[in-house]
Parts: structure tokens; sequence; C-alpha cells
């Protein structure tokens, strides 16, 4: 996992996590408070919802909202092999 961001309001939350979830590399969001305290831990899956999504994110502005400042774990999908490696087998 990376840390992908820091910041402080739940708007700043939901609008960060939007964004990762478009980028579709996502596999999983953890969001910890200023203390190092999971808030959420998001499996990211194809075909998740935004009917799904937006209550957690508005569960966990609203617990960070009382407890100030946040950041944003990230598990991305692993990174396709190369062309280069793939071509570098077949000669």
């Amino acid at each position: 996992m990376t840390r992908e961001a820091e910041g402080n309001g739940a708007r700043s939350l939901a609008d960060k996590i939007e964004q990762l979830i478009r980028e579709g590399n996502v596999r999983r969001i953890v969001v910890r408070n200023d203390k190092g305290r999971t808030v959420l831990n998001l499996p990211v899956v194809v075909g998740l919802v935004a009917v799904v999504v937006a209550p957690m994110i508005t569960v966990a502005g609203a617990a960070l909202g009382l407890a100030g400042g946040w950041s944003i774990d990230v598990e991305r999908e692993p990174a396709s092999p190369s062309t280069k490696d793939s071509e570098a087998g077949e000669g």
C-alpha cells in the first residue's frame, strides 16, 4: 500500500476517493484518521457503484469531521508486464 493523499474535511476526502475509484487500477482504499486509526477500509471491485460507496464515504467523513485530518493509503493493481519484456522472450 502506498500513501496517496492527506488532508482535512469530508468534501475533499470524498472527492479524492471518487477520483481514485475512477482511475480504475485501485484494489483497496484505506482511510485513516490523523492518529493512524483505520476509519474506512474499502475494497474496490469492478462494478462498484456510487450507491454503495457514497454512504460509506459519508460515514467516514462524519467520523473524520469530529477528529480532524485524514490520510488515504491505496493498494493498486499490479502493473501489466511491459511489451519490452514479452518481446525479449520471443527472439
